[in-house]
């Protein structure tokens, strides 16, 4: 029997958070490979909190973590320093707990962010700076892969080509770059030494963002995420589901993919360093600096299209000719 009226009946809620981080959170014990992961886990979840802007909302997906992480998640949540804590009893993978969280979104930058990723102040604004500068971008990180600048790039790649966006200029700090290199536990990213001291950028009116972008931690448009499947991946952990619903969805959605010149963020991995406590003792608030962000500017050009132009453009024979339209240095052919 119901007695009265529904205080909630026919009330509308208001919305007006326009940027949505989405991080799971896997954590099964304390031992071996994630024995410092509630320590990564905090300073992750902490520099998020003061950094972002109140326009931003956080959600966190608990992926059947250990007692210790799940409470500290859910001191978390009882603070209000998150807006959502999704909990599961057992472990769904990376993909499978932060797609569906992204396709429901009702905010038009979506975040997502492994959960040993250290932001540092200003990560946000930049970003979403990006995406004003460049209406053209899907995905856009807060650092910087020179390395990754064919990877999933192809609307980057022919749209500023012919728009005569691209150039090769200074703009990384080669430091930022050997430590994302070092914190990955790789030897031969930057074998080819060019990429450290010249990066492939987008640039217009005095304005700049490198090609290309990892996905440990990027943020997209919601839009990206209508084109990613809507079947599980039924996978823990691999590139093949990042691939197949963030790097392909993008590129269907005809989004450019950039990168920040300036590392706002780092790469904690499983082991912190006195560096990274360094830096995240001096994490500050950043301004409250908020963005109109554009309404989505794509080229209606066929992504297969673009894929034959591009290839012809970086053949390693033709592309002097390219360089020399664009009037570029020939010298970047070792790049």
């Amino acid at each position: 029997m119901r007695e009265g009226r529904n205080p909630a009946k026919d009330q509308s809620i208001k919305n007006d958070a326009y940027h949505r981080i989405i991080i799971p959170v896997y954590v099964p014990n304390l031992e071996g490979y994630f024995t410092h992961a509630l320590t990564v886990t905090q300073w992750c979840l902490e520099s998020l909190v003061a950094t972002k802007h109140s326009k931003a909302k956080i959600t966190v997906v608990n992926n059947a973590s250990c007692e210790e992480v799940s409470s500290y998640l859910q001191e978390m949540y009882d603070a209000r320093k998150i807006d959502q804590l999704i909990l599961h009893n057992e472990n769904v993978g990376k993909i499978d707990a932060i797609i569906p969280v992204a396709k429901q979104a009702q905010e038009p930058l979506i975040t997502l962010s492994d959960a040993d990723v250290l932001f540092t102040t200003g990560w946000m604004q930049a970003v979403e700076q990006t995406f004003v500068n460049f209406p053209e971008s899907g995905m856009v990180a807060p650092v910087p892969n020179p390395t990754l600048y064919r990877v999933y790039s192809e609307n980057t790649l022919f749209d500023a080509f012919f728009k005569r966006n691209l150039s090769f200029k200074s703009v990384c700090n080669p430091e930022d770059l050997l430590r994302f290199a070092k914190s990955i536990d790789s030897d031969t990213m930057y074998r080819k030494k060019s990429r450290l001291k010249e990066q492939l950028i987008v640039e217009r009116k005095g304005t700049q963002a490198v090609v290309g972008c990892g996905h440990f931690v990027a943020t997209l448009r919601r839009e990206v995420f209508v084109k990613a499947p809507n079947i599980q991946s039924n996978m823990a952990y691999a590139s093949s589901a990042d691939r197949d619903y963030i790097d392909i969805p993008n590129d269907q959605a005809g989004g450019w993919r950039l990168a920040t010149p300036q590392s706002f963020a780092y790469h904690i991995g499983n082991t912190p360093e006195a560096w990274m406590e360094t830096i995240f003792q001096n994490v500050k608030g950043s301004d409250e600096i908020l963005a109109a962000v554009p309404a989505f500017k794509r080229l209606g050009v066929p992504l297969s299209v673009k894929r034959t132009v591009n290839k012809l453009w970086l053949n390693r024979y033709l592309r002097p000719v390219f360089f020399k339209y664009l009037g570029l240095q020939e010298g970047h052919k070792e790049y």
